[in-house]
């Protein structure tokens, strides 16, 4: 009975492991496919920055919270010459207004970790590729001092004040969601403490090298959580740069930024991802239909875990009625022999004493 019982239990442990393990995979799926028909619809509760809005905030009617603090990454202080251009064109666009100037290398990145957020330190070490440690640190310098975090391959055509006036602020890309690319934020805010709180949970292996840095990393986790932040408020306080006034994607208004296209991180896996794209039209469908199987396999996996962890504690339940079972009945049997001993002994006497 023991031994079968022990069989049972790592039979069952090893499969609670394997859909631990699936469960994510599943999550993960069904977040991304919902991501994608959530942006596809492109709802009516997106707070939309555009030039109209920018020109209310160069008024100054609007209040502005996020610092005036400009944010850059490198990792070290010899930023490539092909960049110097575009990294001055926004230092000057701010200096009249007084902003402050930062450009953070690797190290000073690796010790803002160590010393402010040591909970995300093994994960910051563990991601594979250096692009994701560029893109996760930028949240968390965001996070601690709040400003405005701009991509070396950005120019600034005129000063940014109109991404200081949302908790969070981040553009339009294509094909759907937000970029990392230019950012703005208030300290502590509550977008971002979800953002932040979340990577440890997207930090799986997803097949190719760019799918793992947009989805456990970049643009496309970024826009997930936005999308499946209802509930919690976090994305009320996000502000949406729209297209014209990013300027990437299109040409037909008066952008605020220029951009180099340096996407140096990009390998052979990002054409092949760039090819799917182009034939989205025939899969949107498909991805929709995935997404509701994903969201149902996902429940079914939840229902069975349920019913998996019902059976173990009934299993374990009935071991330990047969473990007490056994246990009175060896104190039943070790009462019961020193009488029958004694017995014994006595009955012998009395034929020895005949």
């Amino acid at each position: 009975m023991t031994v079968a019982v022990q069989r049972w239990g790592i039979g069952l442990l090893t499969l609670l492991v394997v859909l631990l393990v699936f469960h994510a995979y599943v999550r993960i799926f069904a977040t991304v496919a919902y991501t994608y028909i959530y942006w596809g619809m492109l709802p009516k509760e997106i707070n939309w920055i555009g030039e109209a809005r920018e020109a209310q905030v160069r008024q100054g009617s609007v209040e502005l919270p996020v610092p005036k603090l400009i944010h850059q990454t490198w990792k070290d202080e010899k930023v490539p010459k092909r960049w110097e251009g575009a990294q001055q064109s926004c230092i000057d666009a701010h200096k009249e207004a007084n902003y402050t100037y930062k450009l953070w290398t690797d190290d000073q990145g690796l010790e803002l970790i160590r010393d402010w957020y040591p909970w995300f330190l093994p994960t910051y070490l563990s991601y594979p590729h250096a692009i994701q440690r560029v893109d996760a640190v930028r949240y968390f310098i965001l996070h601690k001092y709040g400003g405005i975090y701009i991509d070396l391959d950005m120019g600034c055509n005129r000063e940014l004040a109109f991404m200081r006036e949302y908790g969070f602020t981040a553009p339009l890309t294509y094909p759907i969601g937000i970029s990392n690319d230019v950012m703005g934020a208030q300290p502590g805010n509550a977008y971002l403490e979800r953002v932040i709180h979340r990577l440890e949970y997207w930090n799986h292996w997803l097949f190719f090298k760019y799918v793992q840095v947009m989805f456990s990393t970049g643009p496309m986790f970024l826009t997930g959580q936005y999308a499946v932040g209802w509930g919690d408020g976090s994305r009320d306080v996000v502000g949406v740069i729209d297209a014209p006034l990013y300027g990437k994607y299109d040409d037909s208004g008066n952008a605020a930024f220029y951009h180099l296209h340096g996407s140096s991180w990009h390998e052979g896996d990002a054409r092949f991802v760039f090819f799917l794209d182009r034939l989205r039209s025939h899969w949107l469908i498909v991805t929709a239909l995935i997404g509701v199987l994903g969201v149902t396999v996902w429940m079914f996996w939840t229902s069975w875990t349920a019913y998996i962890c019902a059976l173990a504690k009934r299993l374990l339940g009935d071991w330990r009625v047969g473990r007490e079972r056994r246990e009175r009945s060896v104190e039943a049997l070790g009462e019961l022999l020193p009488t029958v001993v004694g017995g014994q002994n006595a009955r012998s006497h009395t034929l020895h004493a005949d």
